[in-house]
């Protein structure tokens, strides 16, 4: 069995007519196009297989030969599997880290601090960090004050384990120890947020790519990766195809993010690289992104937030399963904030469980408190909700119209009425139709099922010498630099060891 290298390929090219080329000259065991990841159009060349013979009178007749307006170039694949022509043997690096986000940048950085020898970042996007630029609204939210055993309960059961030895190994203070030790200080601020003191996220990304250039690993921007391969016998180490070329690792680094904001090059390419290694990939949805509402009177609402308030899933049984003390801010879309992008994962990821956001508007009153207080005497429940209980105005207009007890006194107001106002102080149900999408979202929910990591280096079992990082893992936080503290933690637990591992 043969492999034949087919270049020069129309950007329209598919693998189905790939095939077509070659089988009048036998059968065609497999054949595909190298794509663009984003595009999916072909990037000029593919690959076929056919038995010895049939190979040989297809790379006669066809090499040369005019396929919509192009001369095909057909020949024999060297044994790497690349172009027959191009006889240059690999490049060879130590450590390759494929992404320059957040993750990747400390991946590359901790990797050639640890004693890699020749260590490379990729980027496929023009400039590094572009995500980076635009969290927390341009100011970088780049980490919490919580201690690991306090954020770890945040991650859910699976995740918080998972990521006990990597939040340990570089928790929040060592992260503001990167910025301190090139000038940029930090402050703490409401819900246990850090920002740079000067609330620029330039500055975070200034940081960590001051400390990849003097650690010695080199970025090379624009380089987006057409595919990776695994070793195999004729090739023991980890290959990556990078403008036509493959290059070569002893160890492979995956920081490439998630499915959020895909304009900055995020689109899900190394989900797909994964599966293909046959990994599970569970479905990667958007999370902490705002959700969506059909209901007229949210939208009404729109341009209002609520602080003190507390955000509650709840089963059809009427369970609180779980609750958030976050701020919620009504949109013309329906309601987005801290509290119901914290939750918006939940909704993406069990939709039939979950089709309404409860929110109790009073957390700091019990029901019998404010019977006592809205339903006696002549005072109306609408001046008590707004000079007493400090509800906004707006809000108390639309309460009072669904419970429709306008310009009753609360001491008239019938009986069925009283507890259907409490149930909504207590409870307001908004109804959502999902989240806003990864146009929205600000990280991705999903990825590759944890127990095929390995926690302590991050190596994925079964692929010896490739390691992942960041959103890949089906891991994620709520609002508050958690996401960072992720990317962080396990970059460094990945390059490390795959640094080590390269001198075992």
């Amino acid at each position: 069995m043969k492999k034949i290298y087919v270049g020069n390929l129309p950007w329209q090219a598919g693998t189905g007519e790939l095939a077509s080329l070659f089988t009048p000259f036998g059968e065609v065991a497999d054949s595909f196009i190298v794509s663009d990841r984003e595009t999916g159009r072909s990037r000029g060349f593919g690959f076929v297989e056919m038995d010895d013979d049939a190979a040989t009178e297809a790379i006669s007749s066809l090499d040369g030969t005019e396929y919509e307006g192009r001369a095909l170039r057909v020949n024999e694949a060297n044994e790497r599997g690349d172009r027959g022509g191009n006889r240059r043997q690999p490049v060879r690096f130590d450590v390759m880290v494929l992404g320059a986000g957040a993750a990747g940048l400390v991946a590359a950085r901790e990797a050639r601090a640890a004693g890699a020898g020749r260590v490379l970042c990729l980027e496929k996007m023009p400039k590094p960090g572009l995500k980076i630029l635009v969290s927390g609204g341009g100011h970088c939210n780049l980490t919490t004050t919580l201690r690991p055993q306090e954020a770890e309960p945040l991650f859910g059961k699976e995740g918080g384990r998972f990521l006990r030895k990597a939040l340990r190994t570089t928790p929040p203070r060592v992260i503001r120890e990167w910025m301190h030790e090139r000038g940029v200080e930090t402050v703490e601020e409401e819900y246990e947020k850090v920002w740079p003191k000067s609330k620029r996220a330039q500055d975070v990304l200034d940081v960590l790519l001051a400390r990849l250039h003097d650690s010695g690993a080199v970025l090379r921007t624009s380089a987006p990766v057409e595919a990776i391969r695994s070793p195999d016998p004729t090739l023991p180490h980890w290959s990556v195809l990078v403008g036509g070329e493959w290059l070569t690792t002893q160890k492979l680094v995956l920081a490439l993010g998630g499915c959020s904001y895909p304009g900055m090059g995020t689109v899900g390419d190394g989900y797909r690289w994964l599966s293909d290694l046959g990994l599970q990939v569970n479905e990667p949805l958007p999370a902490l992104a705002g959700l969506s509402s059909d209901a007229a009177w949210v939208k009404e609402l729109a341009g209002l937030t609520l602080y003190d308030v507390e955000l509650q899933l709840r089963e059809e049984s009427g369970k609180i399963v779980r609750r958030r003390a976050r701020p919620l801010l009504f949109t013309h879309k329906g309601v987005s904030g801290p509290g119901p992008m914290d939750l918006s994962r939940d909704f993406e990821r069990e939709p039939v469980r979950f089709r309404n956001l409860h929110v109790d508007l009073l957390p700091a009153h019990e029901e019998s408190e404010l019977k006592a207080l809205l339903f006696r005497g002549s005072s109306q429940p609408a001046s008590i909700l707004q000079k007493r209980l400090s509800l906004p105005k707006r809000l108390v207009r639309v309460l009072i119209e669904r419970v429709d007890i306008m310009g009753i006194q609360g001491a008239q107001v019938p009986r069925p009425l009283r507890q259907l106002l409490i149930q909504e102080l207590k409870g307001l149900c908004i109804p959502i139709r999902g989240s806003l999408g990864f146009a929205r979202a600000e990280v991705t929910t999903g990825g590759v099922a944890l127990v095929q990591v390995d926690p302590a280096t991050m190596e994925v079992h079964g692929h010896p010498g490739l390691y992942l990082a960041g959103e890949l893992l089906d891991v994620d936080g709520p609002i508050g630099g958690f996401s960072f503290w992720i990317a962080f933690s396990t970059a460094v637990l990945a390059g490390r060891s795959a640094a080590a591992a390269t001198k075992a």
